[in-house]
């Protein structure tokens, strides 16, 4: 895994264009909200000074998932892979920032390890035994962040109960 850093969340504005002032540094960010999340635009992590608009709001296009929890900060899914400039590629996972480093690196919860202990213990009873399910299906089933559901996923394939799929069923998973 790359850099891990925290989000800054400056603020809650009406629209765009009141955003970008609140705009300092690396990893600040601003929820663009009219009656739902509409943008969130953040200040590209890895430092090169770009404003990155998220769209959380699927009627104007494809569109980021935004989880909010009042203890554990804000995730979007999936991941933010800028394909111009700084092509920089990151997660944004309870309040963290984590940034790739390498196209094919994998990652772990920042220190959460109760949490996903709790999680893969509901998810191993939602997991067949024959075929693989996508952590992203199983996530869904549970309103939980996907990111939360990988990691408790994987925390189990580390034990031995589970095993994720290779080449097109990476990310997913069957009991062994």
């Amino acid at each position: 895994m790359g850099l891990v850093s925290k989000m800054k969340l400056k603020g809650t504005v009406g629209s765009r264009g009141d955003a970008s002032s609140l705009l300092r540094s690396p990893g600040d960010a601003v929820l663009v909200q009219r009656g739902t999340p509409r943008w969130l635009l953040l200040s590209c992590p890895c430092g090169c000074g770009a404003e990155l608009p998220i769209n959380l709001d699927s009627r104007a296009g494809p569109a980021w998932r935004l989880y909010q929890h009042s203890t554990q900060g804000l995730s979007i899914f999936p991941s933010v892979w800028r394909d111009t400039d700084c092509r920089s590629h990151f997660i944004i996972w309870h309040d963290k920032i984590l940034l790739f480093v390498r196209t094919d690196e994998d990652f772990q919860s920042p220190g959460r390890t109760q949490d996903i202990a709790a999680l893969s213990e509901v998810l191993r009873k939602k997991i067949p035994a024959v075929g693989f399910v996508s952590y992203v299906d199983l996530a869904d089933s549970l309103g939980a962040v996907p990111w939360d559901a990988l990691d408790a996923c994987r925390h189990l394939v580390k034990n031995g109960v589970l095993r994720e799929g290779f080449g097109k069923q990476r990310g997913m998973f069957r009991r062994i």
